[in-house]
């Protein structure tokens, strides 16, 4: 991915720096493996102003023929042969203008580099934080209902509670009124043994007297 971004913006860089070259109509260099004269007039016998190598800029001031009028970036103006001269840019000072922008674009890439791997990082730290959040919300869900069955216990162990005591009240009362019931039911045996044995007394003293009048009798 890397590697086809810089390849795109070679692409760039080499139209733009093309367009930029035929833009500028009134600049022009010194042809490739060449150096050639400047010189006062035009012609071999006018006087040597400099020798020009190849790639220096001069800046046409007028074309005569074979000859071109320029002058060069320190002011100096002289005449040289239009056939060493070319509107086309250096090769040397594109390829060194498109070292210098691929080096800063290299440098851009590894900058977004940088980015895209803090990126990751924090995508990764925001995962973990999200699986953290699910887990935690998980807790509370397991929380809640533990909550609500604990409420659920509490209420049915109230409710018990309260049966548990209106059942040893009914077993209060169930026991006291068995009591009651056990002595009156002991009084009335009481009263019947001893009416019982009174009746005897009676019906035996009744027929002693009997036999005793019987005997009399006779």
């Amino acid at each position: 991915m890397k590697k086809n971004l810089v390849t795109g913006l070679l692409i760039c860089v080499l139209s733009f720096a093309t367009l930029a070259g035929s833009a500028v109509a009134d600049t022009r260099y010194v042809a490739d493996q060449l150096v050639i004269t400047l010189r006062e007039g035009m012609g071999n016998q006018y006087r040597v102003l400099r020798t020009l190598k190849t790639d220096t800029p001069v800046e046409v001031l007028e074309e005569q023929g074979r000859y071109l009028h320029v002058r060069l970036d320190d002011g100096t103006e002289g005449y040289v042969l239009k056939q060493y001269i070319s509107s086309k840019r250096p090769k040397s000072q594109r390829i060194n203008e498109l070292q210098d922008e691929v080096e800063r674009l290299t440098s851009q890439v590894a900058e977004r580099a940088d980015v895209v791997a803090e990126a990751e990082q924090a995508r990764a730290e925001v995962e973990l934080l999200q699986e953290q959040l699910r887990t935690k919300e998980e807790e509370l869900v397991e929380i809640r209902e533990l909550s609500d069955n604990a409420l659920m216990l509490d209420k049915e162990r109230k409710r018990l509670q309260r049966e548990l005591d209106a059942a040893q009240k009914e077993l209060t009362k169930l026991q006291k009124e068995n009591r009651t019931i056990l002595s009156t039911v002991s009084v009335k045996w009481f009263l019947a043994g001893g009416g019982t044995l009174f009746a005897g007394w009676i019906m035996g003293k009744l027929s002693r007297r009997k036999k005793r009048r019987d005997f009399s009798g006779i």
